[in-house]
């Protein structure tokens, strides 16, 4: 069983930790982080200029993140006897996502800005008949509502209530894909993905922002109530006693009241409590010429985290016992550490399962990277190209020696793909790709090929690398010679039990056919040559 989305994402997982004094990593939470990868086909026009097409293929990448830190106080439930203190509990966050390769454009990004509304109320008597009340109800920030439908919900308590908000996010692309042969031909593509992440936070904030000249999202998440790590950034440059890497900042009266009410030290948000739980993603546009050999990027997640402190401090002299509450957040952030970096392919992940026929013909206009063989001062350029439906991906894998000699390579003309040979490369070596998402359709590869000189060559095929089914083809035709139409055709999953043939040599997601083609003997000859005109794979 898998998603629906699962043949177009990859998803990784990484623990978060963060250097210590000492110099080792402490854990203190993880990350996960999915990507998804879709080729655009951009048919937008805005008159007869369209018609020019640029040359280069488009994918639109959507990248998720989760991160999740935990606080270790958090998971003790007995009873804390130190009324005075909280201390190194999560109060900032602030993350950035980063792509590096080809053209890219930001398109999307989510969340935007989320807040609390905060109101609070409270008040206290002495003996001595002097009583003391105050109330405060302000609203930070704003909610927005966007097409990626952003939604808050706040609650708000008496008594030094807090405020929450939660935030949800939901997003649906659909993609379907059918085909049908007859003596008429028709095509429908889509492909369904849904995917949806929420997070709650809980008396916190988001803010996000994109740095223009990089198209980099950043977010900022912080604790609004009790105390407002966001708004609360000037100190006095006073040291935590207990902890000296933070500093005291000032916050006003109205925020000391939610933390201490002249009898009681409130403790910090329950997040700040608990451990955070964020979700973050952002979709760009990526563009990658034609002719291009790089088709991957690398997407780069950067974290910092602050911690912070509350505690009472004696304010008065030694014979004035009054406390007042003091605030310290770390003066420099912490950088997490983890495998935060991930490179992918975009014509890879953005490849289409299989579904009726997957087909290739050797035109060259249809080369995402067009072959040129060898010549006395240059090396040969390796071809790739991709069907027209987008599911199936063919590209020479040939090992070239250096130096290789002229001639040693593919060649593309208007009516198929040529190998030639040469002194110091008797071997090409041409690869397929493709996915498969059922276990029970029958599928065979279908090649239309003959040989280019008096001798022929040998196919060696590999599939998913296992050395147990290759598989040997010799070509000994020439085009159109000995009426066999030169079509070669190799079952790749029979499921008829009741066949001496049952078998299947496919798995479940992408599977590739490696193809070695050599002249017969494995030995130079100037007139060995092959040419294939086509390349399908078809369920059956």
């Amino acid at each position: 069983m898998f998603k629906k989305s699962d043949p177009y994402t990859y998803t990784k997982f990484s623990a978060l930790s963060r250097r210590t004094d000492d110099g080792s990593e402490e854990l203190i939470g993880s990350i996960s982080m999915e990507y998804e990868v879709s080729l655009y086909e951009d048919v937008q026009s805005n008159g007869p200029s369209s018609v020019n097409k640029a040359k280069n293929q488009k994918f639109v990448v959507n990248s998720t993140q989760r991160i999740k830190i935990y606080n270790p106080s958090g998971l003790v439930s007995s009873p804390d006897s130190d009324l005075n203190n909280y201390s190194d509990y999560p109060a900032l966050l602030s993350t950035r996502m980063s792509l590096d390769g080809g053209q890219y454009e930001l398109i999307d990004y989510s969340p935007e800005t989320v807040n609390t509304q905060v109101e609070t109320s409270g008040s206290y008597g002495s003996s001595d008949g002097q009583s003391k009340s105050n109330s405060s109800s302000n609203t930070v920030g704003s909610s927005v509502s966007q097409t990626n439908s952003f939604s808050t919900s706040v609650s708000v308590g008496q008594n030094f209530g807090g405020g929450s908000a939660t935030y949800e996010h939901s997003s649906t692309v659909t993609h379907e894909k059918s085909q049908t042969k007859g003596t008429e031909t028709s095509s429908n593509k889509s492909v369904d993905t849904s995917s949806s992440a929420s997070m709650s936070i809980k008396d916190w904030g988001a803010y996000a922002l994109v740095n223009p000249s990089s198209q980099e999202p950043t977010w900022t998440f912080g604790q609004e109530y009790p105390w407002n790590a966001i708004e609360c950034r000037k100190t006095n440059g006073n040291r935590n006693p207990a902890n000296d890497d933070q500093v005291e900042v000032v916050i006003p009266t109205s925020m000391e009241d939610r933390l201490y009410d002249g009898g009681s030290l409130y403790p910090p948000s329950e997040l700040s409590m608990y451990g955070i739980n964020f979700v973050m993603k952002s979709s760009w546009i990526v563009v990658i010429p034609n002719d291009s050999s790089e088709d991957s990027v690398t997407i780069d997640h950067s974290i910092n985290y602050y911690t912070a402190s509350h505690l009472l401090e004696q304010t008065g002299s030694e014979q004035d016992t009054s406390y007042g509450v003091k605030v310290y957040i770390d003066q420099q952030p912490v950088s997490l550490n983890g495998d935060l970096s991930t490179e992918i392919n975009l014509n890879f992940m953005a490849l289409s399962p299989l579904s009726v026929a997957a087909i290739v013909g050797f035109i060259p206009n249809k080369f995402i990277v067009k072959p040129s063989p060898a010549t006395d001062s240059s090396a040969p350029v390796p071809f790739k190209i991709i069907s027209a439906t987008n599911d199936l991906l063919i590209m020479d894998t040939t090992s070239y020696p250096d130096g290789s000699v002229a001639g040693a390579g593919f060649s593309a003309s208007e009516t198929s793909l040529s190998a030639g040979f040469a002194s110091n490369c008797t071997t090409l070596q041409i690869t397929l790709y493709f996915k498969v998402i059922d276990s029970v359709s029958n599928y065979m590869l279908y090649m239309k090929h003959w040989k280019s000189g008096a001798t022929g060559v040998v196919l060696h095929m590999l599939i998913n690398g296992d050395e147990e089914t290759a598989i040997t083809q010799y070509v000994d035709a020439q085009e159109a010679e000995g009426g066999e139409n030169n079509m070669l055709s190799i079952s790749l999953r029979n499921q008829n039990f009741t066949s001496a043939d049952y078998h299947d040599y496919l798995q479940l997601g992408l599977n590739s056919i490696q193809i070695n083609i050599q002249p017969i003997g494995g030995e130079y000859k100037e007139d060995s040559g092959y040419q294939v005109r086509a390349v399908s794979i078809e369920s059956n």
